[in-house]
This record gives C-alpha cells, structure tokens and sequence, in this order.
C-alpha cells in the first residue's frame, strides 16, 4: 500500500509540472476555419495572386493598378472592394509588383469617366496606365453561383489591352459572403 501511495504521489507530482492542451490540431483547425473569418479571404487572396503571377516574369510589369471587384451587374459590392483590398495587401506583402493608391485609381476612373469593371477598351486601360504611371491593371469580378461563389482576376496590360494573365477561385457561400456581396 506504501509502495502505491508513494507511486501516486510521485505520479500528482510530476503531472503538476505538465501542462495538458486539449485543442483541435492544425489540421482540424485549418479544417474547420470559418469562412468569415478575415484570415480564410486572406488566405483566398494569395492563392489568386500566386495563381495570376505565376507565369508573368516575361513581362516588365513594375506597377499595377487593382480595380475593386464588381459583381454580375457590374457595380462594386461590400466584399468586391473588401477582396481588392486583401489582394493589394498580398502583393505588397510578396512584393510582387508596386500596387498604385486606390485614391489615386478611383481618381483616374473619374477622369476617364469609367466605372469599375471586368472589361476595359485598349482606349481605356491605355489611359489608365499613363495617368498612374503602371504597367498592368489587375480587376475582377464576383459570380454567385448559387452553391458558391466565384472569383476572377485578369492582369491586363495596358499597352495592349490584352489579358496576360487569369485566375480564379472558389469562395465558401456563407450568409456573411452573400450578405456583402448584396450590399453596395
């Protein structure tokens, strides 16, 4: 009986120097993230970003200017500017490219008398590019697609009009994602 007593209190002991973490693994964590949480659209915005540059070295792309991100009708909901601001946080962040101020983007559309959209004329993104000195315009656009949501980035050059670059990605259909896509 000594013998065990002694092996219990050796045992209470040496467990009150352990400490016991009792959470879900970095698997179950990543697993279970919500999809409203700020870091699940970071995470979104990265892998667009890595997605479009992936094969863009051929080009001499210094600067870009990032168009909010419009929906089906073509106007600029809650999570279409949200998602514009994580991407050029991701660019910076990478240092991919400079990324031009948005005051200064919204100020150019103004003057070009143009809104945000997916589709700009040569004319146009020649324009842009001169008035904020970039290379490349990168803009999108937000499909509902009923059981979730899609995600299109283009990187346009604005010598040429041309798309050099394309990508997309799926978003989780949460009420939180829906709710800001329907708020402008």
């Amino acid at each position: 009986m000594k013998k065990q007593l002694s092996i219990f209190l050796i045992i209470v002991i040496f467990m009150a120097g352990c400490e016991l973490h009792i959470a879900p693994s970095d698997f179950l964590s990543k697993a279970l993230k919500t999809q409203s949480d700020s870091g699940y659209y970071r995470d979104k915005a990265h892998k667009l970003i890595k997605n479009l540059t992936k094969n863009v070295s051929e080009y001499e792309i210094n600067k870009v200017a990032v168009i909010d991100l419009v929906d089906e009708d073509g106007r600029v909901p809650i999570l279409g500017e949200y998602l514009s601001s994580r991407i050029v946080e991701d660019i910076t962040q990478r240092k991919v490219f400079r990324v031009a101020q948005k005051g200064e983007i919204e100020e150019a559309l103004s003057q070009l008398e143009v809104a945000p959209s997916l589709y700009y004329t040569r004319d146009v993104t020649q324009k842009m590019g001169e008035i904020l000195n970039a290379e490349a315009i990168i803009n999108g656009k937000i499909t509902d697609l009923g059981t979730n949501l899609d995600i299109q980035l283009v990187l346009i050059d604005i010598v040429t009009g041309e798309v050099i670059a394309s990508a997309s990605e799926p978003l989780n259909r949460t009420k939180f994602a829906v709710e800001m896509l329907r708020h402008f």
